[in-house]
């Protein structure tokens, strides 16, 4: 049997931009309207290290006198890192943490609070990466939530954060994320 052997460009996520909005805020989770597209907000610059998971349970058929006869999925589940990335105070409390977030108008003081009873929001996640060789890479997951621990690191220049971690939930017809890719000619 001939092997046909074809180009393909590797693609690493690394860098890019992260963009979320509140899931409830939009009617159709898999076709945004431009008005939908527009109220995303981006929360920040993915400097390195965005990297996507994708873990499958299956459960295995044995026969006693055949050994295995069948594999089948029983569950998936998708993580989206962020690696390092730069933040702000007012969409880390409203987006990852579901805390309070207040600023004075007049001093410009800003100050959220992290409460026990805070919920992490259910979101829209966008993930935009452009290509060194054009084109760009999207990954859209319909419905997600922060999922992990935060580290915050206050440098003179800007302060960062590493792995905002956000687990994929299903839609209501069971898809997790989709990968949109394009290219220049």
């Amino acid at each position: 049997m001939a092997m046909n052997y074809q180009t393909s460009e590797p693609i690493i996520l690394g860098s890019g931009e992260l963009y979320i909005g509140l899931a409830s805020e939009i009617a159709d989770l898999s076709n945004l309207t431009t008005q939908e597209e527009e109220a995303l907000v981006n929360i920040g610059a993915i400097e390195s290290g965005a990297s996507i998971k994708i873990k499958t349970e299956k459960k295995e058929v044995k026969a006693a006198n055949r050994g295995l006869i069948r594999k089948f999925v029983v569950d998936k589940e998708v993580t989206f890192s962020t690696g390092i990335m730069t933040w702000v105070m007012k969409n880390v409390a409203k987006y990852l943490l579901g805390s309070t977030f207040t600023k004075d108008e007049t001093t410009g003081k800003e100050k959220f609070v992290l409460n026990i009873k805070d919920d992490a929001p259910i979101i829209y996640l966008r993930f935009v990466h452009k290509k060194k060789t054009g084109g760009s890479l999207t990954v859209n997951i319909y419905k997600a939530q922060f999922d992990g621990d935060l580290s915050f690191t206050f440098d003179d220049e800007k302060p960062l954060t590493v792995d905002y971690e956000f687990v994929a939930l299903a839609d209501d017809s069971g898809n997790y994320v989709e990968f949109i890719e394009t290219f220049t000619d």
